[in-house]
């Protein structure tokens, strides 16, 4: 008699873990997966098994810890995140998968962090990532805190050529630039994941605001929401946003650049 397919995507997403390795991650939540499964395709099934090796990679040797993961988050998870394949993506919501196992299980904010990831773009995500991941190594030497103060001198130019090679446009992306330059800056400020002050443009027209800019490109300021969203993707959402600076602060992820070596700061006080 073959096995109910509850059984068989249980064990599928288990096989990503090893041994009780579903179980260490959830904690008490791993009873709700189950009869959730059974409307489950197999693609679906391996971007769940994959989220969760991330998170449980993200979390190492805090894997050992008690904690759960609280339902509302696995709920999520499992019926948005799901649908959802992007190397990027799988990264994001393995990191906020991660930074919600804590002892007491009532911390749900991962929720809101996992629907926020859910409702970006996959270039809005990847810009997200290029963004912070830049700032950090920028400024990670200067003393800077993640304050009000300090993030209007966090203000960086990212080149269209570096940009546009970073996010790897091609083929027909290339006849729309304009609309997807739209589409993820317009929409990052929507979300509060940068500050509304954007700014893209050719040099000329950047120099009348920032005198520092030589190119064209785009000027941006990070915002505390964005860095937020950033360390919980990293599987650290209990951090401070000053951790992004950290010498411990890993934010290299497979096949990916970390950062635009192109990017310069475009401090608004110079």
């Amino acid at each position: 008699m073959p096995e109910p397919i509850t059984t068989i995507g249980l064990g599928a997403i288990a096989a990503y873990l090893g041994k009780d390795g579903l179980q260490k991650l959830l904690g008490p939540t791993a009873d709700y997966l189950g009869g959730g499964l059974k409307d489950f395709t197999q693609k679906r099934i391996e971007n769940v098994g994959n989220i969760f090796k991330r998170a449980d990679e993200k979390l190492g040797s805090r894997r050992d810890e008690p904690g759960v993961i609280p339902p509302k988050i696995l709920k999520t998870i499992m019926n948005d995140a799901s649908f959802n394949d992007d190397a990027l993506a799988v990264e994001y919501f393995g990191g906020v998968l991660a930074s919600s196992r804590t002892q007491l299980g009532r911390d749900d904010r991962g929720a809101r962090m996992a629907k926020l990831v859910d409702s970006l773009s996959t270039y809005q995500l990847r810009t997200h990532f290029l963004v912070y991941s830049t700032i950090r190594n920028i400024f990670k030497n200067l003393g800077y805190n993640f304050n009000i103060d300090d993030r209007k001198k966090m203000t960086i130019l990212l080149p269209y050529q570096g940009f546009f090679e970073s996010m790897e446009f091609g083929g027909e992306e290339a006849l729309k630039i304009e609309a997807l330059l739209r589409h993820i800056f317009f929409g990052l400020v929507q979300d509060g994941l940068i500050e509304d002050n954007f700014v893209y443009a050719d040099a000329p027209h950047l120099q009348k605001i920032y005198p520092k800019c030589t190119t064209a490109g785009i000027v941006c300021e990070p915002s505390a929401l964005g860095a937020e969203l950033f360390l919980w993707a990293l599987g650290e959402g209990d951090k401070p946003l000053n951790f992004i600076f950290d010498a411990t602060c890993s934010p290299s992820i497979d096949n990916l650049p970390d950062g635009m070596t192109s990017a310069i700061s475009i401090s608004n006080s110079i």
